[in-house]
């Protein structure tokens, strides 16, 4: 379940590692490309929860263009153990076949993720510096090229890709409806928990347009059982974006440098 394993707080940190010079990196399992996995004869996953998930994924991947805003709630131990919540906003455009654009802020530097078409631009405004790489010519195909070249992803990632139910249920093993209620997003949604090995959470969708609203999930395999929590709003589907949002001119006078992956070596 991928939903919210990509956070926008370790995006933070890992942005800040990847725009530096380029290293040699190890190859890492691209979550665009894993297979999915879900339990034979689906014991222990209600079929309700099941169509409210698929209905959800099938109305961002109809869209011929997304528009939302997100919310990280993260929660990390600090150097005392203490519970710490990191908060990162973003505002994410996406147009199909081949184009995206995430302006993150909050904890930690501001920065922006661009992909045009035909290259992956990853932009510090603080230290005026883009990384740069060409890309293949797919959303799907450059999710995992930003991953493995750079360890990059952000809140909502997921939702952009041609096939979300796959990546959203990766792992499940368990989920269940447990209600309704309206005071999440301003409108009705149906709550659906969900489970995997290494996660617990739950997903708010919208009642009548099937868009996600909020999403929380407990990592088991961590002692400290941090929690993560994303708000979605502002959702504007099949709506026009302007051309300017995937233009790259805006970084003509930045520095260029080249993507580096953040379990890299550090250069010497």
């Amino acid at each position: 379940m991928n939903l919210i394993r990509k956070l926008s707080a370790l995006t933070v940190m890992l942005l800040a590692s990847t725009i530096s010079q380029a290293q040699t990196a190890p190859k890492q399992d691209s979550p665009a490309q894993a297979p999915l996995t879900l339990p034979k004869g689906m014991a222990a996953v209600e079929p309700a929860a099941v169509e409210l998930i698929r209905n959800m994924t099938k109305a961002l991947s109809a869209a011929k263009s997304l528009e939302f805003d997100s919310v990280v709630q993260a929660e990390f131990p600090s150097i005392d153990g203490i519970a710490v919540m990191y908060l990162t906003g973003a505002h994410i455009s996406m147009q199909r076949p081949n184009k995206f654009d995430v302006k993150v802020t909050g904890n930690g530097p501001d920065h922006e993720i661009l992909y045009n078409g035909k290259q992956l631009f990853a932009y510090m405004p603080a230290n005026n510096v883009v990384a740069v790489a060409d890309s293949p010519d797919t959303i799907d195909a450059t999710a995992a090229f930003a991953y493995e070249k750079a360890g990059l992803y952000f809140p909502g990632d997921d939702l952009i890709l041609s096939n979300p139910f796959e990546h959203v249920t990766r792992g499940m093993t368990d989920a269940f409806v447990v209600g309704k209620t309206k005071l999440v997003g301003g409108v009705e949604t149906n709550i659906v928990v969900m489970a995997g090995n290494d996660m617990q959470g739950q997903i708010w969708i919208g009642a009548k347009d099937n868009l996600p609203y909020m999403a929380s999930w407990v990592y088991m395999a961590d002692k400290a059982r941090p929690r993560t929590t994303l708000t979605y709003k502002n959702w504007k589907l099949n709506g026009q974006i302007p051309a300017s949002n995937f233009d790259a001119g805006r970084f003509s006078k930045a520095l260029v440098t080249e993507f580096s992956h953040p379990t890299a070596p550090a250069a010497k």
